[in-house]
């Protein structure tokens, strides 16, 4: 099962929320792709993460407002792993 949502981190020891509007749950690759590339266009700050995972295990992780060479950066239509 696949499963895409945003997490809004809170900072050191506070913690982190999943924005629960944002999450998806699908067994397809195809629909959790789409759901992605949904959300990647949403106007969040940096203390948000775009994740993607299968199974409970990370696949993908986007960091609103991050710039190419930084962790969790993600060019718009790149290929999503499976």
């Amino acid at each position: 099962m696949y499963r895409v949502y945003v997490l809004q981190q809170r900072g050191r020891g506070r913690g982190s929320q999943v924005l629960t509007e944002t999450r998806t749950a699908t067994p397809s690759a195809g629909a959790a792709h789409a759901a992605f590339w949904a959300l990647y266009g949403a106007a969040y700050d940096p203390t948000h993460l775009l994740l993607m995972t299968r199974d409970n295990k990370q696949v993908t992780a986007y960091r609103y407002g991050s710039r190419a060479g930084e962790p969790d950066y993600i060019p718009p239509g790149a290929t999503l792993p499976e």
